[in-house]
């Protein structure tokens, strides 16, 4: 899997037609793209979704890229940062280096260069998280590991409760050095059960669910942080509609 594909991404362009066509292309290669029309816009999204890496346009009404990135710099260091700009721009995009951005593109967009350049920065991402998750999470999974997983296990039952009326029939958590595996069986529900009877309906109460979890995925997210006092994402739900046993993957950042 890209290393991309592990990481949130917070795209903020004023342009409409700009946003939308690049959106496409960014979305397709990354866990989760969010994206903002203003610099104002870009600051509530950036602590609200808390993104990996930034993409950002200088030049902007209100707010400028240029201004954002320095109230964001302000409380987050380690966000990686990649602007965007003109050829004319080049004397903002020195100031842009002087708060700490990583990589900057000229407008138009080269997709095969911006795709280098972003999974450069995930590679980044990733082996910084690796080298950290050696120093503090290794000792923590040893000393630990059964109250993380049973604290992980409790608040997933509640999430579930919260969310569908029901909770498992029973949940198993599973928890790796780099990821997070959450066993749940029999989490169906009444009418998911009466569409099952049927075979025919399981490819689509499977897929309901799969894109159940998608929805709550910040939800389930939170659950991993506040028991491990890391950043996670989901990154794999497979769903078996015969043995009702669905199984969430998050990967541990």
């Amino acid at each position: 899997m890209s290393d991309l594909k592990q990481l949130r991404v917070l795209y903020v362009e004023d342009d409409e037609a700009t946003r939308e066509a690049l959106s496409k292309f960014i979305k397709l290669r990354v866990g989760k793209l969010f994206t903002a029309a203003s610099g104002e816009e870009g600051i509530e999204k950036f602590h609200e979704c808390r993104p990996g890496i930034l993409i950002a346009d200088l030049i902007m009404p209100g707010l400028s890229g240029l201004e954002m990135i320095g109230e964001i710099r302000k409380t987050n260091k380690d966000c990686r940062i990649l602007i965007t700009s003109t050829i004319s721009e080049v004397h903002t995009v020195l100031e842009a280096v002087d708060l700490g951005i990583d990589h900057y593109i000229i407008k138009p967009i080269d997709t095969d260069e911006l795709e280098k350049k972003l999974e450069c920065m995930a590679g980044s991402i990733v082996m910084s998280n690796r080298k950290e998750r050696a120093q503090s999470f290794r000792f923590e999974t040893i000393a630990q590991k059964g109250i993380m997983e049973e604290a992980i296990r409790r608040e997933f039952l509640k999430l579930m409760k919260t969310y569908t009326g029901k909770g498992p029939q029973d949940v198993k958590v599973l928890l790796f050095e780099n990821k997070v595996e959450i066993i749940a069986v029999d989490a169906v529900t009444v009418m998911e059960k009466t569409l099952s009877s049927n075979r025919k309906n399981l490819s689509v109460v499977e897929q309901f669910r799969k894109l159940f979890y998608e929805e709550i995925s910040m939800k389930l997210e939170e659950v991993v942080g506040l028991a491990t006092g890391c950043g996670s994402n989901l990154t794999s739900v497979i769903v078996d509609g015969v043995k009702r046993i669905d199984k969430i993957t998050l990967t541990i950042q």
